[in-house]
């Protein structure tokens, strides 16, 4: 049974999100932060070693590699794939009850993510951009993003910036940007635009609350002024009711967390690779692809 009020459910529809008291304990947070912490240092299995992706000021060699491996991570990518601690993530019970309270109580969770914002990066910068542009699947608003940070964030340490509201509108085509990391798109006409950026809203939010959000809002992340921590947990929820548009890619693949499965719509993927994208690649192959 979901558990959001009406109030929260509306300011979901009316504004394009909905920020959740917190839905992890503190010593929740410090597990998935301990075991990000041991992943990027190593215990990680071999096949699995290029999901952790390095910040692309450290691969393009703008700045040296810092004594300590985790302050040049960008993100691990389904770290699910190889952790169980991280496959927890998938099926956070009070993210659960929530999200069922917006797109009903079938679920496929997808697409995990531990994203850090390296110290003292402040070019470490996403730019405006709709996660819809990704999911091959519709309707569209039967899908939704969840972003869990595991630290204080703030317009410092590069929280997240959404513009209310502009999930109102259609999905804009989007580009890369020189100096953004590969698959960081940006919609085009939005960043750097006045209008949008005095639209925005930088989100203080404390360890463990949680933004559900819709995949059509325009959001963006800034870089880490500071030397403090910017972690999170972030994934994508999606009723089991939606149907695929074309050909997905191995690295959405579907979790089925509640509910029942239904005919001719999503599916889990059974034995998805560990390999990012299912190709093995060297770290050097893999650093030159994440610089591009």
């Amino acid at each position: 049974m979901g558990s959001l009020t009406q109030e929260q459910i509306d300011h979901y529809w009316r504004e394009g999100y909905v920020i959740l008291p917190p839905v992890l304990e503190p010593e929740e947070i410090d597990r998935f932060l301990n075991r990000a912490r041991e992943i990027v240092h190593g215990d990680v299995p071999e096949e699995a070693a290029n999901r952790i992706v390095k910040d692309i000021s450290f691969v393009k060699g703008d700045l040296p590699l810092p004594e300590d491996p985790e302050h040049a991570v960008w993100k691990i990518l389904n770290p699910d794939r190889f952790d169980p601690t991280f496959r927890e993530a998938l099926s956070i019970p009070k993210v659960l009850d929530a999200v069922e309270s917006i797109i009903g109580e079938d679920l496929m969770a997808f697409l995990l993510m531990f994203i850090y914002k390296p110290l003292g990066v402040p070019q470490s910068v996403h730019p405006f951009h709709q996660d819809a542009l990704y999911f091959m699947f519709a309707p569209q608003d039967d899908c939704l993003g969840v972003w869990i940070p595991l630290d204080p964030v703030d317009a410092e340490n590069g929280t997240l910036e959404v513009v209310p509201r502009s999930h109102l509108d259609g999905v804009k085509a989007h580009g890369a940007l020189d100096g953004i990391n590969a698959g960081a798109f940006a919609a085009e006409g939005v960043e750097g635009v006045a209008e949008v950026h005095a639209r925005a809203i930088q989100l203080e939010m404390d360890p463990g609350q949680c933004l559900l959000f819709n995949t059509r809002l325009f959001h963006r992340s800034g870089g880490n002024k500071t030397d403090r921590h910017r972690r999170v947990i972030t994934l994508h929820m999606a009723s089991t009711k939606c149907h695929m548009t074309s050909e997905g890619i191995s690295e959405y693949a579907f979790n089925h967390v509640r509910g029942q499965l239904y005919e001719g719509c999503l599916k889990p993927l059974e034995a998805p690779p560990l390999h990012l994208y299912g190709v093995q690649r060297s770290p050097e192959e893999f650093d030159e692809m994440s610089g591009r």
